[in-house]
C-alpha cells in the first residue's frame, strides 16, 4: 500500500505546485520534463528506484490533470462578462439561503458548452425562496467569472467547485424535477435538521449546535461566536472532519457493538452524514479515511495512516484539483498528518518526563493524549491559518485540554435532540435545552481562554514570522539529529521558542510606541484610521465594503502587530455600513475604552443600535457629542466639528487630529457644501494629512476645503466600488493644489509617520 502513498505524494506536490507556483501554458513542459527525470530512476537501486518513479511518473499525470481540467473549466469562463443577460438551463443543487440583502442559490447548469459548470446566484427579490434541490429551472441571469472577486483574481470560489457567479434578473421558470432527485435526500434531511434545531434550541446556543452537526457556520458567523472559538484554537470543532465521524462511529459502536458486519453498514452512514454536511473537502478526506480504515480489515490488507491519507488527497484531486487552493483542504490534510506523525512522539516524551517507568492512569492517558493531539496538529497547521486567516492563537492546547471531553456528548447529544424534535417539538425542546449546557460549557471556555493575554498574534507580522521560522527550523534540526541516532533534549529549544517569542512581543511593542504613526487601514471601499502614539491609540471608523476580510479582523490585527491589548478611543464620523460594519467585531475581539460618535446618529437603526447594545454588554464608555467639542488623548489632540453635519450624512462628524505640529484632518462624508461652511468658520490652516472626503467622490474635497487646509499629502481609503471612486475630479483637484496623493486600493494600507 505505500506505494499508493508515494504516488500520490507525487501527484500531489504536481497539483499544489501547479496551482501556485507554475504558469497554466507551463504545465504540459512540466510534465514532460517530469517523465524524462522519471527514466533517471533507473540508474537508481532498490527502493529508491520505485519511490523516485513512482513520485515522478505522478508529478506528470498530476501536471498534465490540473492542465486538463483547468482549461475545461476556465476556457468556458473566459466569456462571461458579467453585464449580459442570457436564460440558461440549470439543476438546483441546494435550498435557497436568506442573505441580508438577496438570496443566494447554488446551480448545476445544462447548458452547450457550460455543462455541469456550478453557478452561485444571486436573487434581489424573493422569487427563488420556493425552489428545492432538484428543481429543473429556466433562469435568466448574468454571469461572471468566479476567478475575479472585487476585481482581482481569487481561488476563493474555483477552489470550492464554484465556477461562475451569477446575477438573476427575471424570476426563474421551474420545468420540471431531475430524475436523480432521490440523490438529494441528503440535503432535504440537512434541511430538516436545521428546520427543527432552530425550534428546539435556544437562541444563544443554535448556531453553535448547527455548525457543530453539520458544518454550516452562517449563523454562527452572524452570531460572531466564531471570534471566541478563533482566538480560542478550536474553530476545528464546527468544520466538519474526523473528529465527528470518530464521534458517529462510535456512538453506533456504543449502540450495536464493535461487529465486523456493522463497521462495515456504517459506510453508507458515513456517506450519507458527508454529503449532508456539504462534501467539504475536510470531510470528504475523512471519510474517504475513514472506510479505508473500516475497509482494511475486510479486504485484509494492512492499515496504513499514510497510505489512507495521501489515498484520500489523491481522490480529491483527482476530481477537483483546483480544491487545492482551498484552505479547508490544507488544513484538514495538514492537521491529519501532523496528528499521525508527530502525537505518538509527543506523547511519549510527556509520559517520559512525568511518569518515568510508570503507566499513567485513565485519565492521565486521556489528558496527555489530548494535549499531544492538539500539539500534533497545531505544528503543521499554525503557519497555514497564520497565511489564511491572519492571526495565530497559541490557546489550543490548553482549550482542547479543558473541552475535548464534551464535544462527544455535545455533538451527539444535538442529533438526538433533533431526532426527538422531529417525533415531538416538546420532547426535543427539553433535550435541546439539556445538550445546551455542554455547548454553553464550550462557549465558555473558549471565551475564558481566548481573553488570556499573549496568546493572540498577528500571522503577517514581520516579528511573528520571524517567530515561527525560528521555531520550525529549530525542530525541523532537531529532527535531523533523532535521525542521526543522537540524543534530543526538549527542555532547552523549547524554553529557547518561549524566550524568543517574548523578546519579539516586546520588541513590537517598543516599536508600534517608538513612532507616531497614522495609518488608512486597507478594508476595501470604506474608511479605518488607525493613530497611535506611544502608548495611546486612537480609531477612526471602522468598516468596508466589497472586502474578503471584515473591517473589525483588520483593525484587530492591527493593535495585535504593535502588541496592544485595547483600544483607547474609536470615533465614528457616522453610522453607515461603509464605517462601522466592522465595529461589531472589533468590540468582541478587542477591548474598547471609550467609543465617540455624534448624538444626531439616530440610536434606534441598526447597525447603530446593536454597536451600542454590544458597547454596553463590553463595558465600553459611550460618548454622543452634541456639540462642538475639544479632548486630549495622551499626547494627541482631539477637535471635534458636530453642528456642522447634524443635518447630513446621518449626523456626520468632521475630526482634527494634532500631534506636535502634525495636523490630520478627517471630514467622513460630508459634501463639499459643508466643507465650504467649516473652511470659512474655522482656521484649518497647516495642515500636513488629509483624510480624502468620502472616498474620493467628486462631491467631497472642495476647492475651499483644500485651500483652507494646505495638506502636503491627500489619502484616499477606498476600494473597489461601482461609484467611480476615486471620481476624476476629485483627483485632478489634489493635484491643484500640489498634494501628494496615497490610494488604499492601489497601496493597501498607508501609513504616514506623524512628523
Amino acid at each position: 500500500m505505500r506505494r499508493l502513498a508515494w504516488f500520490g505524494f507525487g501527484f500531489a506536490l504536481a497539483v499544489f505546485a501547479a496551482h501556485y507556483l507554475i504558469p497554466l501554458p507551463a504545465l504540459y513542459w512540466c510534465a514532460l520534463g517530469a517523465v524524462l527525470l522519471a527514466s533517471g530512476g533507473l540508474l537508481l537501486h532498490g527502493i529508491n528506484r520505485r519511490r523516485w518513479m513512482l513520485c515522478l511518473v505522478a508529478a506528470a499525470v498530476g501536471f498534465g490533470w490540473y492542465a486538463f481540467r483547468a482549461h475545461r473549466v476556465l476556457d468556458p469562463l473566459s466569456a462571461l462578462d458579467g453585464k449580459t443577460e442570457q436564460a440558461y438551463s440549470a439543476r438546483v443543487l441546494d435550498y435557497p439561503v436568506q442573505m441580508d440583502y438577496s438570496t443566494s442559490l447554488m446551480l448545476h447548469l445544462d447548458e452547450p458548452g457550460l455543462d455541469r459548470l456550478a453557478v452561485r446566484a444571486y436573487a434581489h427579490d424573493d422569487s427563488c425562496d420556493a425552489l428545492q434541490p432538484g428543481d429543473l429551472i429556466r433562469v435568466t441571469m448574468k454571469l461572471r467569472s468566479a476567478g475575479l472577486r472585487y476585481g482581482e483574481e481569487t481561488d476563493a470560489y474555483l477552489s470550492m467547485g464554484i465556477a461562475a457567479i451569477g446575477t438573476v434578473t427575471e424570476p426563474p421558470l421551474k420545468t420540471g424535477e431531475w430524475k436523480h432527485k432521490i440523490l438529494c435526500l441528503p440535503k432535504v434531511l440537512a434541511h430538516r435538521v436545521k428546520t427543527i434545531a432552530a425550534e428546539i434550541f435556544p437562541a444563544d446556543t443554535f448556531p453553535f449546535a448547527e455548525a457543530l452537526m453539520l458544518g454550516d457556520k452562517r449563523a454562527l458567523y452572524d452570531a460572531e461566536l466564531d471570534i471566541p472559538l478563533r482566538n480560542a484554537g478550536i474553530m476545528h470543532a464546527v468544520a466538519v472532519s474526523g473528529m465527528h465521524l470518530a464521534f458517529l462511529i462510535g456512538a453506533v459502536q456504543l449502540l450495536f457493538g464493535r461487529r465486523r458486519f456493522l463497521s462495515l453498514l456504517s459506510l453508507p452512514l458515513l456517506g450519507f452524514f458527508a454529503l449532508m454536511a456539504g462534501a467539504t473537502p475536510s470531510v470528504i478526506r475523512a471519510g474517504l479515511m475513514a472506510a479505508l480504515v473500516l475497509l482494511a480489515p475486510t479486504l485484509e490488507r494492512e492499515n496504513d495512516p499514510a497510505t489512507s491519507l495521501m489515498a484520500a488527497l489523491l481522490l480529491i484531486l483527482l476530481c477537483q484539483p483546483l480544491s487545492a487552493g482551498s484552505a479547508s483542504l490544507q488544513l484538514s490534510f495538514a492537521a491529519m498528518a501532523g496528528v499521525l506523525w508527530l502525537t505518538a512522539p509527543i506523547y511519549g516524551w510527556m509520559k517520559e518526563r512525568i511518569f518515568s517507568a510508570r503507566e499513567p492512569n485513565d485519565a492521565a492517558h486521556a489528558a496527555m493524549t489530548t494535549v499531544a493531539a492538539s500539539l500534533g496538529s497545531m505544528v503543521p497547521t499554525m503557519p497555514l491559518g497564520a497565511l489564511h486567516f491572519g492571526t495565530l492563537t497559541l490557546a489550543a492546547p490548553l482549550t482542547n485540554l479543558l473541552v475535548f471531553w464534551v464535544l462527544p456528548i455535545a455533538f451527539v447529544g444535538s442529533f438526538v435532540a433533533v431526532l426527538l424534535g422531529m417525533l415531538s417539538l416538546p420532547l426535543g425542546t427539553w433535550a435541546a435545552w439539556l445538550v445546551s449546557w455542554p455547548l454553553r460549557f464550550v462557549l465558555l471556555v473558549a471565551r475564558g481562554t481566548a481573553s488570556l493575554p499573549g496568546l493572540r498574534y498577528d500571522g503577517a507580522a514581520p516579528l511573528t514570522i520571524l517567530w515561527l521560522s525560528v521555531c520550525y527550523l529549530v525542530g525541523l534540526a532537531l529532527w535531523w539529529r533523532h535521525r542521526k541516532g543522537r540524543p534530543v533534549r526538549l527542555l532547552i529549544p523549547i524554553c529557547g521558542c518561549l524566550a524568543l517569542l517574548l523578546v519579539t512581543s516586546l520588541a513590537a511593542r517598543m516599536i508600534g510606541e517608538a513612532a507616531p504613526r497614522v495609518t488608512a487601514l486597507d478594508i476595501g471601499q470604506g474608511q479605518s484610521v488607525f493613530f497611535r502614539s506611544g502608548k495611546t491609540s486612537l480609531l477612526v471608523d471602522c468598516g468596508g465594503l466589497n472586502s474578503p476580510v471584515n473591517a473589525g479582523d483588520t483593525a484587530s490585527r492591527a493593535l495585535l502587530r504593535e502588541r496592544r491589548e485595547a483600544l483607547d478611543v474609536l470615533v465614528l464620523t457616522h453610522p453607515h455600513q461603509d464605517h462601522v460594519n466592522g465595529v461589531q467585531r472589533l468590540l468582541q475581539e478587542t477591548r474598547v475604552r471609550t467609543l465617540i460618535l455624534p448624538a444626531a446618529a439616530d440610536a434606534e437603526s441598526e447597525p447603530l443600535r446593536s454597536i451600542l447594545e454590544t458597547a454596553e454588554q463590553r463595558g465600553t464608555e459611550v460618548i454622543r457629542l452634541e456639540d462642538d467639542a475639544e479632548m486630549t488623548l495622551g499626547d494627541l489632540g482631539l477637535r471635534f466639528f458636530v453642528a456642522l453635519g447634524r443635518e447630513v450624512e446621518d449626523g456626520c462628524l468632521m475630526l482634527r487630529v494634532t500631534r506636535g505640529d502634525f495636523d490630520t484632518m478627517i471630514t467622513g462624508d460630508v459634501p463639499i457644501e459643508t466643507e465650504t461652511v467649516l473652511a470659512a468658520e474655522y482656521d484649518l490652516s497647516g495642515t500636513e494629512l488629509f483624510i480624502a472626503g468620502h472616498h474620493g467622490s467628486k462631491h467631497a474635497s472642495g476647492d475651499a476645503l483644500l485651500d483652507a487646509l494646505g495638506a502636503e499629502t491627500a489619502v484616499i481609503s477606498c476600494g473597489y466600488n461601482t461609484y467611480g471612486h476615486p471620481a476624476q475630479e476629485a483627483l485632478d483637484r489634489f493635484a491643484a493644489h500640489g498634494m501628494e496623493i496615497r490610494r488604499t486600493d492601489e497601496d493597501g494600507s498607508v501609513t504616514i509617520r506623524m512628523e
